[in-house]
């Protein structure tokens, strides 16, 4: 059994075995210590040397006069003239380009969509974090840089906000045209199916943006946390009765539901729990923002980190070897224990270099949050709706209208105190909010107020019939079918991965 292979070391036996190197070239490849080791690694040796420019910028002098490929503009034409060349090597007639900027027109042509769905997005200012995240994203993909999970769950959302702004707002901003129950104060048939036209029409388009974000030209053009991640090769071994090796799963006290996971499926396969981390030969160590280090030596054991939530102080022993990412579920255990007496081809199957920064959490954790943050939403927007569109209220008694604003006002802040608080404990997994019945607590809390929201807005509605005003719908209006389905919705999650609040709230 062989100890485990650092990045550096790997590097280097690729090297030794290559007679070319393909540099590309952009400023965080240039700024690697890695890629430095490869290329320098290849001019000391007299190796070639080609460079794929991605992005131009200032070359280090040892590289001006190497040989070039521009992937700036179109990809396949690149690959073409790449491979033309690998084949005949070619004297350069012109420089290396060292600036200017060239883009290819799929990059232009999302950059203006994306600059529609950002003005589409003020449709849904109510939510706020839908505008926050879609308005700064045209010149976040030209920079090549944004949070992909993160705008992916506001680009899914944005038609069905849409669709609730034509409701509430239909009368005020689009005129005259949708159909309203005077009656019962309930949305008719005909305004929920234009609302859902509407929505659709508009809201389409930030679908067909989550497409192209999600297509393979923009996967090369963004940044690692700006494109869609892949986690795990689907690989499945039948090894039914591995040699059996003697392992120690690494773990802070948080994170020990996952550890006990790992050790009952290695023992399963019949491998040994080794008492000490010095008497393993393989180490499993569970990284997340409660461990960041190993105590394992990797020059003579074997040590697989096991990535299970973002940490952004990855101590430089973690940094150099391949990782697991459990980040989106723990899944799989049976493939590493299979695999484990294999490094290489359990690497092969799972191994990736994850990126810290691309916000991934399990679905349970996901819809947990997308949930409390659209109660939260829709309650702030029909304070909002009372705020800006219902006019002065001035029909109520002067008693009332005193007595409304303290109980929106202070309903509101109770909420926005609380969702707070809640999503930054689910997502650090920190504090007194990062315990399961805690959440739940936060949500029901969250129904509540939604239903006290209602009860306010009917009593406000026929308030204003009886001296003839008509105040259409408000956001509260929807608030208790919303909190319905999403919680049904919830529930349908949970049953499907159960597993995932075992591993993700510190045990």
């Amino acid at each position: 059994m062989t100890h485990s292979a650092p990045w550096a070391e790997q590097i280097e036996k690729g090297l030794n075995e290559a007679d070319t190197v393909l540099l590309v070239v952009s400023k965080a490849s240039l700024g690697s210590e890695f890629v430095a080791l490869e290329w320098r690694h290849f001019l000391e040796t007299s190796k070639r040397v080609i460079l794929c420019i991605f992005e131009a910028v200032d070359l280090p002098t040892e590289l001006e006069k190497n040989e070039w490929v521009d992937f700036r503009g179109s990809y396949k034409a690149g690959l073409g003239e790449l491979m033309s060349q690998l084949a005949k090597p070619i004297q350069e007639e012109h420089p290396v380009p060292e600036s200017g900027f060239k883009a290819p027109l799929a990059v232009w042509g999302t950059i203006a969509l994306s600059v529609l769905v950002a003005l589409l997005s003020l449709n849904a200012l109510w939510t706020i974090f839908i505008p926050l995240l879609l308005i700064p994203l045209p010149y976040q993909i030209f920079k090549r840089s944004f949070d992909f999970m993160r705008v992916q769950a506001a680009l899914v959302l944005l038609p069905f906000t849409i669709a609730l702004s034509s409701m509430v707002l239909g009368n005020s901003l689009y005129g005259q045209w949708i159909s309203f129950d005077f009656v019962t104060g309930n949305p008719s048939f005909d305004m929920w199916l234009n609302a859902i036209l509407t929505g659709l029409a508009l809201g389409i388009w930030s679908w067909v943006l989550l497409g192209i974000l999600r297509s393979p030209v923009m996967s090369r053009w963004g940044k690692p946390e700006a494109t869609l991640p892949k986690f795990n090769n689907p690989y499945k071994p039948n090894i039914s009765n591995p040699a059996s090796t003697p392992f120690f799963v690494e773990h802070a006290p948080e994170d020990r539901a996952v550890a006990a996971d790992l050790v009952e499926t290695m023992k399963k396969y019949g491998h040994l729990q080794a008492e000490t981390i010095q008497d393993a030969k393989a180490v499993l160590t569970i990284v997340s923002r409660f461990n960041g280090d190993t105590n394992a030596s990797p020059s003579s054991q074997i040590v697989f980190p096991v990535i299970v939530q973002g940490n952004d102080n990855i101590s430089k022993k973690l940094s150099k070897l391949q990782w697991i990412d459990f980040r989106p579920k723990v899944r799989r255990l049976d493939v590493i224990a299979q695999l484990l007496p294999e490094p290489t081809q359990l690497l092969k199957a799972l191994g990736m270099r994850p990126v810290s920064s691309l916000s991934v959490y399990p679905p349970m954790i996901t819809t947990l949050y997308y949930f409390m943050l659209t109660l939260a939403a829709i309650f702030i927007g029909a304070v909002a709706d009372y705020a800006f569109f219902s006019g002065c209220l001035c029909f109520l008694e002067k008693a009332s209208y005193d007595l409304l604003v303290w109980q929106l006002s202070l309903s509101s802040i109770l909420l926005v105190v609380l969702t707070f608080f809640a999503v930054r404990g689910l997502l650090s997994r920190k504090g007194w909010f990062a315990k399961f019945p805690v959440i739940l607590a936060v949500v029901a809390v969250q129904g509540l107020l939604m239903r006290f929201m209602a009860s306010i807005d009917a009593d406000i509605y026929y308030a204003a019939l009886e001296v003839g005003e008509n105040l259409g719908v408000n956001f509260a209006t929807f608030g208790n079918p919303i909190f319905m389905i999403g919680l049904l919705f919830l529930i349908w999650v949970y049953f499907k991965n159960r597993a995932d609040v075992r591993h993700w709230f510190p045990a």
